[in-house]
Protein backbone atom coordinates (compact mmCIF):
# COMPACT_ATOMS: atom_id res chain seq x y z
CA UNK A 1 0.00 0.00 0.00
CA UNK A 2 0.91 3.30 -0.34
CA UNK A 3 1.75 5.84 1.99
CA UNK A 4 2.46 10.03 2.15
CA UNK A 5 5.74 10.29 4.72
CA UNK A 6 8.12 12.99 5.50
CA UNK A 7 11.44 11.86 5.36
CA UNK A 8 13.70 12.25 8.03
CA UNK A 9 17.32 13.99 7.12
CA UNK A 10 19.54 10.82 6.43
CA UNK A 11 16.52 8.77 4.57
CA UNK A 12 17.56 7.17 1.46
CA UNK A 13 15.83 8.80 -1.52
CA UNK A 14 15.49 5.81 -3.20
CA UNK A 15 11.46 6.09 -3.52
CA UNK A 16 10.16 5.88 -7.01
CA UNK A 17 8.01 9.69 -5.75
CA UNK A 18 9.65 12.42 -3.50
CA UNK A 19 10.61 16.03 -3.43
CA UNK A 20 11.53 18.70 -0.95
CA UNK A 21 9.55 21.72 -0.11
CA UNK A 22 10.96 24.88 1.71
CA UNK A 23 7.71 25.24 4.88
CA UNK A 24 8.71 28.17 7.15
CA UNK A 25 12.68 28.41 6.02
CA UNK A 26 12.76 24.17 6.79
CA UNK A 27 13.49 21.83 3.96
CA UNK A 28 10.73 19.25 3.97
CA UNK A 29 11.31 15.91 1.74
CA UNK A 30 8.25 14.41 1.46
CA UNK A 31 7.82 11.00 -0.41
CA UNK A 32 5.13 7.93 -1.22
CA UNK A 33 6.40 5.10 0.75
CA UNK A 34 5.13 1.65 -0.61
CA UNK A 35 4.60 -0.57 3.09
CA UNK A 36 2.58 -3.96 3.27
CA UNK A 37 -1.65 -3.95 3.82
CA UNK A 38 -2.29 -4.94 7.14
CA UNK A 39 -3.83 -7.99 7.71
CA UNK A 40 -7.67 -8.39 8.39
CA UNK A 41 -8.90 -11.95 9.75
CA UNK A 42 -12.84 -11.11 9.93
CA UNK A 43 -13.36 -14.44 11.81
CA UNK A 44 -10.85 -13.11 14.28
CA UNK A 45 -12.87 -12.22 17.25
CA UNK A 46 -10.94 -8.67 17.45
CA UNK A 47 -11.76 -8.02 14.11
CA UNK A 48 -15.68 -8.12 14.88
CA UNK A 49 -16.40 -4.61 15.16
CA UNK A 50 -13.78 -3.66 12.47
CA UNK A 51 -13.71 -2.39 9.10
CA UNK A 52 -11.28 -2.45 6.25
CA UNK A 53 -11.02 0.24 4.13
CA UNK A 54 -8.77 1.73 0.71
CA UNK A 55 -8.40 5.30 1.26
CA UNK A 56 -9.07 6.94 -2.07
CA UNK A 57 -8.11 10.78 -1.22
CA UNK A 58 -6.56 12.80 2.05
CA UNK A 59 -5.80 16.24 3.30
CA UNK A 60 -3.35 17.74 5.43
CA UNK A 61 -4.51 20.56 8.16
CA UNK A 62 -2.82 23.21 10.24
CA UNK A 63 -2.64 19.98 13.51
CA UNK A 64 0.04 18.27 10.84
CA UNK A 65 2.37 20.44 10.91
CA UNK A 66 3.97 19.79 13.97
CA UNK A 67 4.28 16.56 13.08
CA UNK A 68 5.77 17.24 9.90
CA UNK A 69 8.45 19.74 11.74
CA UNK A 70 9.01 17.35 14.01
CA UNK A 71 10.03 14.70 11.68
CA UNK A 72 12.15 16.93 9.44
CA UNK A 73 14.11 18.54 12.57
CA UNK A 74 14.55 15.77 14.94
CA UNK A 75 13.42 12.33 13.56
CA UNK A 76 15.27 9.94 13.63
CA UNK A 77 18.07 9.69 11.22
CA UNK A 78 16.60 7.95 8.59
CA UNK A 79 13.39 7.24 9.61
CA UNK A 80 9.63 8.36 8.18
CA UNK A 81 6.39 9.52 8.81
CA UNK A 82 2.99 9.29 7.28
CA UNK A 83 1.03 11.77 8.05
CA UNK A 84 -2.99 13.19 7.30
CA UNK A 85 -5.62 14.20 9.18
CA UNK A 86 -9.00 13.82 6.69
CA UNK A 87 -9.61 10.66 4.25
CA UNK A 88 -11.98 9.32 2.54
CA UNK A 89 -12.24 5.64 1.81
CA UNK A 90 -14.31 2.80 0.31
CA UNK A 91 -15.24 -0.42 2.59
CA UNK A 92 -13.24 -3.33 1.68
CA UNK A 93 -14.28 -5.98 4.02
CA UNK A 94 -16.27 -5.85 7.87
CA UNK A 95 -15.98 -7.73 10.96
CA UNK A 96 -19.32 -10.20 11.44
CA UNK A 97 -20.78 -7.65 14.11
CA UNK A 98 -20.35 -4.24 11.60
CA UNK A 99 -23.54 -2.79 11.21
CA UNK A 100 -24.77 -0.11 8.88
CA UNK A 101 -21.37 -0.67 6.80
CA UNK A 102 -20.57 -2.79 3.77
CA UNK A 103 -18.40 -3.65 1.09
CA UNK A 104 -17.90 -0.40 -1.70
CA UNK A 105 -19.78 1.93 1.07
CA UNK A 106 -17.83 5.46 0.92
CA UNK A 107 -16.78 5.95 4.40
CA UNK A 108 -14.71 9.75 6.32
CA UNK A 109 -13.63 9.86 9.91
CA UNK A 110 -15.85 9.63 12.40
CA UNK A 111 -14.13 12.56 15.08
CA UNK A 112 -16.64 12.15 18.00
CA UNK A 113 -15.26 13.62 21.10
CA UNK A 114 -15.69 13.35 24.35
CA UNK A 115 -17.07 10.29 23.50
CA UNK A 116 -16.39 7.79 21.00
CA UNK A 117 -19.86 6.38 21.26
CA UNK A 118 -18.81 3.21 22.28
CA UNK A 119 -17.21 1.64 25.68
CA UNK A 120 -13.54 1.43 25.76
CA UNK A 121 -12.98 3.17 22.65
CA UNK A 122 -11.17 6.10 22.69
CA UNK A 123 -12.79 9.64 20.95
CA UNK A 124 -11.17 11.71 19.28
CA UNK A 125 -9.10 11.68 15.72
CA UNK A 126 -9.35 8.16 14.07
CA UNK A 127 -5.90 8.35 12.94
CA UNK A 128 -3.05 11.14 12.70
CA UNK A 129 -1.87 8.78 9.48
CA UNK A 130 -4.97 9.10 7.34
CA UNK A 131 -2.71 9.05 3.99
CA UNK A 132 -1.77 5.14 4.99
CA UNK A 133 -4.03 3.75 1.84
CA UNK A 134 -5.77 0.86 3.71
CA UNK A 135 -6.46 0.66 7.19
CA UNK A 136 -8.25 -0.96 10.03
CA UNK A 137 -10.89 0.93 11.94
CA UNK A 138 -13.82 0.33 14.73
CA UNK A 139 -17.20 0.80 12.56
CA UNK A 140 -17.45 3.58 15.70
CA UNK A 141 -14.58 5.73 14.19
CA UNK A 142 -16.48 5.55 10.28
CA UNK A 143 -19.34 7.22 9.57
CA UNK A 144 -21.13 6.47 5.51
CA UNK A 145 -21.40 9.32 3.42
CA UNK A 146 -23.98 10.09 0.37
CA UNK A 147 -23.52 9.56 -3.31
CA UNK A 148 -23.84 13.46 -3.45
CA UNK A 149 -20.67 13.76 -2.07
CA UNK A 150 -17.50 14.05 -4.40
CA UNK A 151 -14.14 12.70 -3.20
CA UNK A 152 -12.14 15.87 -2.76
CA UNK A 153 -15.13 17.43 -0.48
CA UNK A 154 -15.15 13.94 1.58
CA UNK A 155 -11.21 14.75 2.07
CA UNK A 156 -11.95 17.58 3.19
CA UNK A 157 -14.89 17.86 5.51
CA UNK A 158 -14.80 15.80 8.78
CA UNK A 159 -12.63 17.52 11.40
CA UNK A 160 -13.44 20.88 10.11
CA UNK A 161 -17.64 20.33 9.89
CA UNK A 162 -17.70 18.32 13.00
CA UNK A 163 -15.85 21.19 14.65
CA UNK A 164 -17.32 24.25 13.67
CA UNK A 165 -21.18 22.63 13.95
CA UNK A 166 -20.29 21.98 17.25
CA UNK A 167 -19.19 25.29 18.14
CA UNK A 168 -22.16 26.66 16.21
CA UNK A 169 -24.43 24.62 18.46
CA UNK A 170 -23.06 25.47 21.62
CA UNK A 171 -23.11 29.01 20.94
CA UNK A 172 -26.79 28.85 20.94
CA UNK A 173 -27.52 32.04 18.41
CA UNK A 174 -30.10 34.33 18.48
CA UNK A 175 -31.51 35.80 15.44
CA UNK A 176 -29.98 39.35 14.02
CA UNK A 177 -26.41 38.94 16.18
CA UNK A 178 -23.46 39.57 15.00
CA UNK A 179 -20.79 37.12 14.94
CA UNK A 180 -17.28 37.43 14.66
CA UNK A 181 -15.29 35.01 12.50
CA UNK A 182 -11.55 35.48 13.35
CA UNK A 183 -8.84 34.55 10.66
CA UNK A 184 -11.49 34.42 7.73
CA UNK A 185 -9.72 32.55 5.40
CA UNK A 186 -8.27 29.73 7.36
CA UNK A 187 -10.07 26.21 6.48
CA UNK A 188 -12.00 26.13 10.05
CA UNK A 189 -13.40 29.70 9.37
CA UNK A 190 -14.35 29.02 5.98
CA UNK A 191 -16.26 25.92 7.21
CA UNK A 192 -18.17 28.02 10.29
CA UNK A 193 -18.70 31.04 7.50
CA UNK A 194 -20.51 28.54 5.20
CA UNK A 195 -22.41 27.20 8.06
CA UNK A 196 -23.59 30.18 9.25
CA UNK A 197 -24.92 30.98 6.03
CA UNK A 198 -27.88 29.11 7.42
CA UNK A 199 -28.35 31.56 10.57
CA UNK A 200 -30.20 34.66 10.42
CA UNK A 201 -27.19 36.41 11.82
CA UNK A 202 -24.69 39.01 10.88
CA UNK A 203 -21.29 37.76 9.95
CA UNK A 204 -18.08 39.52 10.51
CA UNK A 205 -14.46 38.29 9.69
CA UNK A 206 -11.01 39.37 10.30
CA UNK A 207 -7.84 38.40 8.09
CA UNK A 208 -4.67 40.05 7.62
CA UNK A 209 -5.40 41.16 3.98
CA UNK A 210 -8.51 41.98 1.30
CA UNK A 211 -7.73 38.68 -0.43
CA UNK A 212 -10.89 36.59 -1.16
CA UNK A 213 -13.27 39.55 -0.01
CA UNK A 214 -15.40 38.60 -2.85
CA UNK A 215 -15.59 35.24 -2.53
CA UNK A 216 -16.32 36.08 1.48
CA UNK A 217 -19.40 38.40 0.63
CA UNK A 218 -20.80 35.72 -1.78
CA UNK A 219 -20.70 33.31 0.92
CA UNK A 220 -23.13 35.78 3.10
CA UNK A 221 -19.95 37.88 5.38
CA UNK A 222 -21.09 41.26 5.78
CA UNK A 223 -17.65 42.98 6.05
CA UNK A 224 -14.00 41.74 6.27
CA UNK A 225 -12.31 43.96 9.08
CA UNK A 226 -8.32 43.81 8.20
CA UNK A 227 -6.43 43.92 11.32
CA UNK A 228 -2.96 43.99 11.29
CA UNK A 229 -0.75 42.65 13.85
CA UNK A 230 0.08 45.64 15.46
CA UNK A 231 -3.44 46.18 16.36
CA UNK A 232 -3.56 45.23 20.21
CA UNK A 233 -7.33 45.67 20.97
CA UNK A 234 -9.71 45.04 18.09
CA UNK A 235 -11.95 47.72 19.72
CA UNK A 236 -9.54 50.79 18.72
CA UNK A 237 -10.25 49.27 15.56
CA UNK A 238 -11.60 52.26 13.32
CA UNK A 239 -13.75 50.09 11.20
CA UNK A 240 -14.99 47.83 14.01
CA UNK A 241 -15.68 51.00 16.12
CA UNK A 242 -17.63 52.53 13.73
CA UNK A 243 -19.44 49.21 11.91
CA UNK A 244 -20.16 47.20 15.12
CA UNK A 245 -19.65 48.54 18.78
CA UNK A 246 -22.82 50.81 18.00
CA UNK A 247 -25.15 47.63 18.48
CA UNK A 248 -23.02 46.67 21.64
CA UNK A 249 -19.89 44.60 20.15
CA UNK A 250 -19.77 41.03 19.22
CA UNK A 251 -22.57 38.45 20.74
CA UNK A 252 -20.93 35.83 19.44
CA UNK A 253 -16.99 35.28 18.53
CA UNK A 254 -15.69 32.11 16.37
CA UNK A 255 -11.72 31.79 17.01
CA UNK A 256 -9.59 29.10 15.35
CA UNK A 257 -6.71 30.50 16.94
CA UNK A 258 -7.00 31.78 20.82
CA UNK A 259 -3.38 32.35 21.32
CA UNK A 260 -3.61 35.19 18.21
CA UNK A 261 -7.19 36.56 18.83
CA UNK A 262 -8.65 35.88 22.66
CA UNK A 263 -7.16 38.89 24.76
CA UNK A 264 -7.37 41.13 21.56
CA UNK A 265 -11.53 40.69 21.03
CA UNK A 266 -12.35 40.89 24.63
CA UNK A 267 -13.17 45.02 24.62
CA UNK A 268 -14.84 44.21 21.00
CA UNK A 269 -17.52 41.78 23.26
CA UNK A 270 -21.41 42.90 23.55
CA UNK A 271 -22.37 42.16 27.77
CA UNK A 272 -23.08 38.63 28.16
CA UNK A 273 -21.46 37.70 24.58
CA UNK A 274 -20.14 33.74 24.12
CA UNK A 275 -16.58 33.41 23.01
CA UNK A 276 -15.76 29.81 21.61
CA UNK A 277 -12.20 28.63 20.24
CA UNK A 278 -10.78 25.21 19.15
CA UNK A 279 -7.09 25.55 18.42
CA UNK A 280 -3.89 27.87 18.74
CA UNK A 281 -1.33 28.74 16.50
CA UNK A 282 1.68 28.37 18.36
CA UNK A 283 1.95 24.53 17.81
CA UNK A 284 5.90 23.88 16.27
CA UNK A 285 7.58 27.53 16.03
CA UNK A 286 10.25 26.69 19.03
CA UNK A 287 10.02 23.66 17.34
CA UNK A 288 11.76 25.32 13.97
CA UNK A 289 13.46 28.19 16.26
CA UNK A 290 10.86 30.68 14.61
CA UNK A 291 10.23 33.75 16.59
CA UNK A 292 7.35 33.93 18.98
CA UNK A 293 4.27 35.02 18.55
CA UNK A 294 3.31 39.05 19.69
CA UNK A 295 2.68 38.61 23.60
CA UNK A 296 -0.88 40.17 22.80
CA UNK A 297 -1.67 39.62 26.70
CA UNK A 298 -2.44 42.18 29.11
CA UNK A 299 -3.24 39.94 32.18
CA UNK A 300 -6.68 41.94 32.37
CA UNK A 301 -8.44 38.98 30.26
CA UNK A 302 -10.70 37.70 33.04
CA UNK A 303 -11.58 40.79 34.61
CA UNK A 304 -12.92 41.90 31.43
CA UNK A 305 -14.58 38.79 30.96
CA UNK A 306 -16.25 39.26 34.30
CA UNK A 307 -17.21 42.49 34.36
CA UNK A 308 -18.42 41.76 31.17
CA UNK A 309 -20.60 38.72 31.91
CA UNK A 310 -18.22 36.98 29.20
CA UNK A 311 -18.45 33.09 28.59
CA UNK A 312 -15.13 31.75 26.97
CA UNK A 313 -15.06 27.90 26.00
CA UNK A 314 -13.25 25.43 24.54
CA UNK A 315 -14.16 23.08 21.90
CA UNK A 316 -12.20 20.46 20.65
CA UNK A 317 -13.90 18.39 17.80
CA UNK A 318 -18.11 17.65 18.26
CA UNK A 319 -20.26 14.88 18.55
CA UNK A 320 -21.43 12.60 16.30
CA UNK A 321 -25.13 14.73 15.96
CA UNK A 322 -22.70 17.39 15.00
CA UNK A 323 -21.23 15.25 11.89
CA UNK A 324 -24.50 14.28 10.58
CA UNK A 325 -26.21 17.42 10.63
CA UNK A 326 -23.23 19.22 8.45
CA UNK A 327 -23.17 16.04 6.16
CA UNK A 328 -27.35 16.34 5.64
CA UNK A 329 -26.72 19.80 5.08
CA UNK A 330 -24.58 19.22 2.36
CA UNK A 331 -26.38 16.46 1.37
CA UNK A 332 -29.33 18.75 0.89
CA UNK A 333 -27.52 21.91 -0.75
CA UNK A 334 -27.23 23.86 2.51
CA UNK A 335 -23.63 24.09 3.33
CA UNK A 336 -21.04 24.67 0.41
CA UNK A 337 -17.34 23.32 0.94
CA UNK A 338 -14.58 24.81 -0.63
CA UNK A 339 -12.09 22.70 -2.12
CA UNK A 340 -9.16 24.76 -3.34
CA UNK A 341 -7.05 21.64 -5.48
CA UNK A 342 -6.29 18.53 -5.97
CA UNK A 343 -3.27 16.74 -7.09
CA UNK A 344 -2.51 12.88 -7.44
CA UNK A 345 0.35 10.29 -8.97
CA UNK A 346 4.14 12.54 -8.82
CA UNK A 347 2.61 15.56 -7.66
CA UNK A 348 3.49 15.37 -3.92
CA UNK A 349 5.56 18.49 -3.40
CA UNK A 350 3.10 20.47 -5.38
CA UNK A 351 0.39 19.07 -3.05
CA UNK A 352 2.28 19.87 0.13
CA UNK A 353 3.56 23.10 -1.34
CA UNK A 354 -0.08 24.21 -2.38
CA UNK A 355 -1.27 23.23 1.73
CA UNK A 356 1.13 25.08 3.01
CA UNK A 357 2.97 27.61 1.18
CA UNK A 358 0.53 29.20 -1.28
CA UNK A 359 -1.19 32.60 -0.23
CA UNK A 360 -3.57 32.41 -3.35
CA UNK A 361 -4.47 29.18 -1.58
CA UNK A 362 -8.43 29.30 -1.08
CA UNK A 363 -10.03 26.01 1.01
CA UNK A 364 -8.71 22.62 0.72
CA UNK A 365 -5.83 21.19 -0.68
CA UNK A 366 -6.52 17.19 -1.63
CA UNK A 367 -4.00 14.13 -2.63
CA UNK A 368 -6.09 11.46 -4.68
CA UNK A 369 -4.59 7.75 -5.01
CA UNK A 370 -5.26 7.10 -8.85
Amino acid sequence: MRNFAILAKKTPSAHTISGTVMLDQVPVTCAIIETPDPEFRKDDPKNEFNVLVRVRAFSLNYRDKNRIFTMAVKGSENGFYVVGSEFVAEVLDVGHGVTGLAPGDRVIGNNSYPSSGWDGLAPGIPTNHASKEVQLFHQAKLIKIPTSMPDEVAASFSIGAQTTYSMIRRLEMFDGANVLVTSGKSNTSLFAINALKNHNVNVYVTSSSRRFLCELEQRGVKQMFVVPPECRNFVEHSEIAEKVMPSGGFHFVIDPYFDLHLSRVLDAMAIGAKYITCGLYDQYLKLIQQPALPKYGTGRELVTAMLKNLQINGNCIGLTSDLQKAIGDFDAGALDVIVDSVFSGSQISEFLDRTYNSKDRFGKVVYRYV
